[in-house]
Formats: C-alpha cells, sequence, structure tokens
C-alpha cells in the first residue's frame, strides 16, 4: 500500500515486517532508509514502491554500514 507524503524522519514497513526510517525521499517511488540488518547491523538501502509496497531495490548486498547518530536512531527502532 502507497503510503501518502512521506518525509524524512518517518518509518515505513519494508516488505512484510522490517522497519525502515527514511532518511531522504529520492521520489515518489524511491526512499533511502536505514533498517537493522538481522537485529544487529545498522544498515543504509535504497527501496523502491513495487506493487503498493516497499522493497529492497537490489536482491543481493548493496547497502552500506550506519554509524554514530544515524546507526543509534536505528537502534532506538520505532
Amino acid at each position: 500500500m502507497k503510503e501518502k507524503s512521506l518525509k524524512a524522519g518517518e518509518w515505513i514497513t519494508i516488505g512484510d515486517s522490517i522497519d525502515g526510517y527514511i532518511f531522504s525521499v529520492i521520489s515518489d517511488a524511491e526512499l533511502m532508509i536505514g533498517y537493522m540488518q538481522n537485529g544487529i547491523k545498522p544498515i543504509k538501502e535504497k527501496v523502491v514502491l513495487s506493487e503498493g509496497r516497499w522493497i529492497f531495490e537490489s536482491s543481493g548486498p548493496s547497502g552500506s554500514y550506519l554509524r554514530e547518530v544515524e546507526a543509534a536512531i536505528l537502534k532506538r527502532g520505532r
């Protein structure tokens, strides 16, 4: 389901269950988000809107590790 007026600082759901924090809005169908990979590693990665759901743009490893302030946001969660 497409969420309306998304902006940096909000949380979304990626796939069925991954919490993603919006770092930047690239377009209505592309976001740069952060999430906790396996609940351990804070990762920044691009997601795209596909059939009403947010999914990772790449099916393979493509994110980058986050540190300090950005990592702390993800560790706190929603």
